[in-house]
């Protein structure tokens, strides 16, 4: 899906003739399972990554299920509260924000009125809208999360933020859209899209050399140096592209309908 909230039709015909052509389609999502979008959804898939592999399904089953430890979502939670930044906790079934996540939000929905990005500014905010988290941290619960997604603010520094949390989880810089330059996702340490893929490898017995996966930002860099053949979108970060093993057309130029069948998927 492009950053307009569109699937191209070049794109849904890709997925599609791929899987009947006995190909095992997965999405691989950022996203927590509960805000992926049903357009998304509806194109039809083998299995579902979510919260950056937090979470796998496979075949109506979920396979891997696991979440931040506690103690590590409490720290994390201190740093950014005390600079006021807008963050939110991806959970399963929701999306709790701060006020700060939200007005940020509020923000780009003024920004982009009129524009094809506010449609899927709107859809985004209407789903996170729905539990908010209270202004006092001592309030929060820090169970249950799989993953914190963060925006760019004034005194926020990704860098900084990666010097003092490293060795207890993953970051992703820049992987969440109109998050801003220093805004990213923080994960459980090990897991991210690059495990889930070997995850569902090992479960069906298929080489990784005989894996294939499309992407195009810094949170799919452990899924593209994964699987057999990593392939960046052509609108993918310049960093990704250089780890890439290919790179194909943007999304909107038909790029994933032409890597499936340089790649003998349709």
């Amino acid at each position: 899906m492009g950053a307009d909230g569109i699937v191209p039709p070049s794109a849904l015909t890709a997925c599609r003739e791929a899987r009947r052509q006995g190909h095992l389609l997965y999405i691989c999502s950022g996203r927590p399972r509960s805000i992926i979008s049903d357009a998304v959804l509806a194109i039809g898939f083998d299995g579902i990554i979510s919260s950056g592999g937090a979470r796998i399904e496979t075949g109506g089953a979920v396979i891997f299920d696991t979440v931040m430890p506690a103690e590590t979502v409490k720290q994390i939670t201190a740093y950014l509260h005390n600079l006021q930044c807008g963050f939110s906790f991806e959970t399963n079934n929701s999306v709790l924000s701060n006020r700060y996540f939200l007005n940020h939000w509020e923000t780009l929905k003024r920004n982009f009125a009129g524009m094809p990005q506010a449609n899927v500014v709107d859809d985004l905010l209407s789903r996170m809208s729905k539990d908010v988290l209270p202004e006092d941290p001592s309030d929060f619960s820090y169970v249950g999360v799989n993953k914190i997604v963060f925006v760019g603010s004034p005194g926020v520094s990704f860098e900084a933020l990666s010097k003092t949390f490293a060795g207890v989880c993953e970051l992703f810089h820049g992987s969440i859209p109109f998050s801003g330059k220093e805004g990213g996702e923080i994960g459980p340490l090990g897991v991210h899209k690059g495990s889930a893929v070997k995850r569902i490898a090992e479960h069906y017995g298929i080489p990784l050399a005989d894996t294939i996966a499309f992407g195009d930002s810094d949170n799919d860099r452990t899924m593209i140096e994964a699987v057999g053949i990593g392939i960046a979108m052509g609108n993918a970060d310049d960093a990704l592209k250089e780890i890439a093993d290919d790179v194909t057309a943007s999304l909107k130029e038909d790029g994933l309908f032409k890597g499936f069948k340089k790649y003998g998927l349709i």
